[in-house]
C-alpha cells in the first residue's frame, strides 16, 4: 500500500470520529509531523525497533504531555504509530486537512509571486476566488524570484498562471506550434 492510500485510510478513519474541536485536532497533528520532519530522532524512536513498544509509549505519552495536545490528537497518533504508519503521518495530515477542507466547504490556493504581496490584494484575490470556486476559501502565500512578475495561483489541481513566465512559456509553446 502507497503512502498516498495510507492516508486516504486513515483521513477516512479520523473524520469519521466525532471530534468537537477538529481544526485543533488538524492543528496538532501538524506541528507533530513538522517535529518529526525537524527531529529524525523521533521518528527513530516511534518507527524504529530499538526500544519496546512499551518504551515508545512511555516516550510518546511525556511527549504529548509537554506539547499538551489533546487526548483526540493522542489517540490518533497512538493509533498511526501501533500499526507501524508513521512514515505516512506528513501525507495522513495532508489527506485529513484536505477532508475536512471539502466537508467544510473550503479550499487552499496557494498563491506564488516573485515579492511578498500586500495584504489588500490578497483580501482582494480571495474574493475572486471565492466567486469562481463557490466556496470559502484560505490563501497560503510563497515567494519565488524566479517568477519575474505577475503571480501563480493554484487551488486544488488548477493552476491560473497569470506570471510573466508562464507568459513567455505560453509565447514560446504558439511560436514553436505554428513554426
Amino acid at each position: 500500500m502507497t503512502n498516498n492510500q495510507i492516508a486516504k485510510k486513515y483521513s477516512h478513519a479520523l473524520m469519521s470520529m466525532t471530534i468537537a474541536d477538529m481544526p485543533l485536532v488538524l492543528k496538532e497533528l501538524q506541528s507533530f509531523s513538522k517535529l518529526l520532519e525537524i527531529h529524525r530522532q523521533l521518528k527513530l524512536l516511534f518507527a524504529g525497533r530499538i526500544f519496546t513498544d512499551d518504551e515508545q509509549l512511555a516516550a510518546l505519552d511525556s511527549l504529548l504531555q509537554r506539547l499538551e495536545f489533546g487526548s483526540a490528537s493522542g489517540k490518533f497518533i497512538k493509533l498511526v504509530i501501533a500499526h507501524g504508519q508513521l512514515a505516512a503521518f506528513k501525507e495522513i495530515v495532508h489527506a485529513s486537512e484536505a477532508a475536512f477542507n471539502r466537508q467544510q466547504n473550503r479550499v487552499v490556493a496557494t498563491v506564488t509571486a516573485p515579492v511578498k504581496l500586500d495584504i489588500q490584494y490578497i483580501d482582494k484575490l480571495k474574493i475572486v476566488i471565492e466567486n469562481m470556486t463557490s466556496k470559502e476559501v484560505d490563501i497560503e502565500s510563497r515567494i519565488d524570484p524566479d517568477l519575474l512578475g505577475g503571480f501563480v495561483v493554484n487551488v486544488g489541481s488548477t493552476t491560473y498562471d497569470s506570471s510573466v513566465k508562464g507568459q513567455l512559456r505560453l509565447l514560446r509553446d504558439r511560436l514553436v506550434k505554428s513554426g
